[in-house]
């Protein structure tokens, strides 16, 4: 009988918290007339957080709830069209708005799930919609602001389609050339440092790709088809010039003579190793990519 009553109440607690959770949140109806896969989701992007409860006092006493609906959030977004993944996010950040704990709890989430470079779900389109609200928003004061607006100026550099900005690279000879001279249907550019380890994963990757290794050694219309720029961007020349064997002959290895590139944020180098993929009028294809993006998309060109 003892038995009979524990799990009784065990199950009436359960009821409980799925009723409480229900009333703090539940997922849109999706209307039947969309049927296409983006369009759907699309429409959770914007309306998920229609039924969410945003005066519930728990939420703010127990943020740990809202993780993982948030988590949830972020999922549905690359599914979506940019424009609904933004707009949802612009929607959610005017709803916690109204709650300065709240408010603050979904920032966190945000640079956690989004910026964090230790993140797999890190995605810097997806942080700029939440940047932009937080140097918007009343809720936050300006001292706070200062790092959140640092984020934005660096996140709206050289994202994709845009022209990488141009800077002048020294050979180990002392020959200077610019980024914007090469001239490659596509460049990959390598920035990295000759004693870092997961560097040096990022390099043995390139080079063992077959996918990329074609195309260094092939050409369209006379022009070659890929080029590594492999960047150093700090200051130990004699060091970095005994660790330039590590890169293949074909590549070009060069350096910031004048440390412009970190002096003056030209790029985003939050970590090393970074990998920007650019095209022939050296255009952003990819923005801090991986190997394994570079190669799925060289993989799906020579496919199609």
């Amino acid at each position: 009988m003892i038995i009979s009553t524990g799990c009784k109440e065990e199950k009436k607690q359960q009821v409980r918290a799925k009723e409480n959770n229900e009333k703090l949140f539940r997922l849109p109806d999706i209307p039947a007339n969309l049927t296409r896969p983006n369009e759907r989701a699309g429409y959770l992007a914007v309306h998920y957080w229609d039924s969410f409860n945003f005066a519930d006092s728990s939420v703010i006493k127990q943020p740990d709830k809202m993780e993982p609906l948030f988590a949830d959030f972020i999922g549905i977004l690359p599914h979506a069209s940019y424009t609904d993944a933004s707009k949802g996010i612009k929607k959610l950040m005017s709803r916690v708005a109204e709650n300065p704990s709240l408010f603050s709890n979904v920032v966190g989430l945000a640079d956690k799930y989004l910026y964090d470079v230790n993140s797999p779900m890190r995605n810097e389109e997806f942080y700029i919609p939440f940047l932009e609200s937080i140097v918007d928003s009343k809720v936050m004061d300006e001292p706070h602001k200062i790092r959140f607006r640092y984020q934005l100026t660096m996140a709206l550099k050289n994202r994709p389609d845009s022209i990488a900005t141009d800077f002048t690279y020294t050979l180990a000879s002392g020959t200077k050339n610019s980024l914007s001279k090469i001239g490659s249907e596509y460049t990959l550019l390598f920035f990295n440092n000759p004693d870092c380890g997961i560097c040096g994963e990022f390099r043995e990757k390139i080079i063992a790709s077959s996918v990329i290794t074609s195309m260094q050694h092939s050409s369209k219309n006379g022009m070659k088809r890929l080029t590594v720029l492999s960047m150093y961007t700090e200051d130990d020349l004699k060091f970095w010039r005994k660790q330039l064997w590590k890169n293949p002959s074909g590549w070009i290895c060069g350096y910031d003579e004048k440390n412009e590139i970190r002096n003056h944020g030209l790029y985003d180098l939050k970590k090393i190793p970074t990998i920007y993929l650019l095209d022939k009028e050296k255009k952003v294809v990819l923005k801090d990519a991986s190997p394994e993006i570079v190669m799925e998309y060289f993989s799906k060109k020579t496919e199609s």
